[in-house]
């Protein structure tokens, strides 16, 4: 088995750019900023006073260097993956919420003061964007 490392490197890049995008829609919508605005006075949040330094972080540590990583157990996983575009993002979409998305979901449950409707909102918005990094996955990977 031979993986194409800069494809592999070049659809975790993609990657990172469609779910920092998507992301952006998600939580920034008027509907969710709202709640998110609501529930900043809350002590499980953290208040960022430079907007910009917040998002070179999330963007390096929270969804750069996890779609890098995502991308090369992806060129490991695709091989036994029943190879059609659909199924492949459906499986590996699972795969992702599976070792993403429930083990933070219950480690904030668990360990913060988190408001339980941002939780779901993580829920919610975490699995969308898992499918949807699946699907650049099994696009560009």
């Amino acid at each position: 088995m031979a993986i194409n490392i800069l494809q592999t490197i070049t659809g975790g890049i993609i990657a990172a750019v469609v779910w920092f995008l998507v992301g952006g829609a998600l939580y920034m919508n008027p509907w969710i900023a709202k709640i998110y605005r609501k529930a900043k006075k809350r002590p499980g949040l953290k208040k960022w006073k430079n907007n910009k330094k917040y998002m070179l972080n999330m963007f390096i540590f929270g969804i750069l260097i996890q779609s890098l990583l995502f991308a090369f157990v992806y060129a490991f996983v695709k091989l036994v993956l029943p190879g059609s575009l659909v199924l492949n993002t459906f499986y590996f979409g699972l795969i992702l919420v599976g070792v993403k998305i429930i083990p933070r979901l219950f480690d904030m449950w668990l360990q913060s003061t988190y408001p339980k409707k941002l939780l779901k909102i993580e829920l919610i918005n975490g699995t969308i964007g898992s499918f949807v990094i699946a699907l650049v996955f099994t696009m560009f990977v």
